[in-house]
């Protein structure tokens, strides 16, 4: 049996087509985070994209619908991105701009020629866009909280595909032409139709698995009980529960958090060469006095052993460097007053959600990083040694 590119492209559309209206019913009935409306505008996205090609196909001369159709087409792979930029809790301000203008540039490609262009008008940027967003997606489902789900690789092998499939078809077509034998062999409209087939199906399986952990986490998340230690700082997972909560209320408000991660030297130095008392006071008094300093409505939890993280809001008229330094040395000199025979290095690191994204785990380790870095060098990040 041979199948003509027409029903190819009728087979496409329906399953994307079938696809578009599930995820959107679900995205609907879920009342879902922006992450599963843009991926559901993707899937719309791609019923408009194969609307637009079958007009073209049966219209002589719709110029138009294959230049939208392109532009759309790209448009669906860059929203798939824009989904994991925002499941990963980063701004998609920027990139959304990004994504207009890649669209736009795509549809002029095809629409600026006219009717006599032919059916490969605007190929190159089609091609090129697609793979530019496919790789942008891949890169972005291996990072923040989408790394997280097991399910994030499948989205992963989808988006690399696509984009490596992209970039071999646009060297083909520059190189060899759209009548190459290679390039009917492997990249012609039917094969593209076949792995059109392939990935959205795929998607839609990977992209609804991931929308549904996010919903069960945050179920979960919004009935567990938090759980504080005896000096009164929340233990490890309940405070990155509490800071989740924190950030997305932040969001939510137009805030912008700030996260500080205050750390003392390896402790098991100082119970070696002295004595493990002295040790315990150390990290008790090193605790307490981060409590005791932080400011009063923030949350202060454990990072480990030897770590504490503060997180807050910060003001219009926040110096957040000003204030690090000033808990940094009220720690300090709490510390300093145990008289112990060794007082430990205390490192400060600071992250911001503006420039990190809204992710927990990430301010918390970008912080923690620094903050380790800063017991090994001594260069705070207030500007002093």
């Amino acid at each position: 049996m041979i199948l003509d590119p027409l029903s190819l492209h009728l087979a496409a559309f329906l399953v994307i087509l079938v696809s578009a209206l599930m995820f959107l019913l679900d995205t609907l009935m879920l009342n879902n985070a922006p992450a599963g409306r843009y991926w559901s505008a993707a899937f719309l996205s791609g019923s408009l994209s194969a609307v637009c090609y079958l007009i073209a196909m049966l219209v002589p001369g719709a110029f138009l619908a294959n230049a939208i159709g392109n532009g759309v087409f790209v448009g669906a792979t860059g929203l798939i991105w824009l989904g994991c930029l925002a499941f990963n809790g980063r701004r998609t301000r920027v990139p959304a701009l990004v994504w207009a203008a890649g669209v736009l540039v795509v549809i002029l490609a095809a629409a600026i020629p006219g009717p006599a262009s032919g059916d490969w008008a605007g190929a190159v940027p089609l091609f090129v866009g697609n793979a530019v967003f496919g790789a942008l997606g891949a890169i972005e489902t291996r990072r923040g909280a989408v790394r997280g789900q097991w399910s994030a690789a499948g989205l992963t092998a989808v988006l690399g595909i696509e984009s490596l499939w992209f970039v071999a078809r646009t060297v083909v077509f520059v190189a060899w032409g759209p009548d190459s034998a290679v390039f009917r062999g492997f990249f012609d409209p039917p094969i593209v139709s076949l792995l059109t087939i392939t990935l959205v199906v795929a998607a839609v399986v990977v992209t609804s698995t991931l929308r549904s952990g996010t919903s069960a986490l945050r179920e979960s998340a919004a009935t567990r009980t938090l759980t504080v230690s005896r000096d009164g700082i929340l233990l490890r997972g309940s405070f990155r529960v509490a800071l989740n909560v924190l950030l997305q209320r932040a969001r939510a408000a137009g805030e912008d958090p700030c996260v500080v991660c205050l750390r003392i030297d390896d402790l098991r130095r100082v119970a070696a060469a002295f004595d493990p008392e002295e040790a315990d006071a150390i990290l008790t008094a090193f605790r307490t006095a981060v409590r005791r300093h932080a400011p009063t409505m923030a949350l202060v939890g454990e990072t480990d052993t030897t770590g504490v993280t503060v997180a807050f809001i910060r003001t219009a008229v926040t110096d957040v460097r000003a204030a690090t330094r000033s808990l940094h040395d009220r720690v300090v000199a709490d510390v300093s007053a145990l008289g112990t025979s060794v007082v430990p290095v205390v490192g400060t690191g600071i992250a911001l959600a503006e420039d990190l994204g809204f992710d927990a785990e990430r301010l918390i380790a970008h912080a923690d990083a620094d903050a380790a870095r800063a017991v090994v060098t001594g260069e705070q990040p207030f500007g002093l040694s």
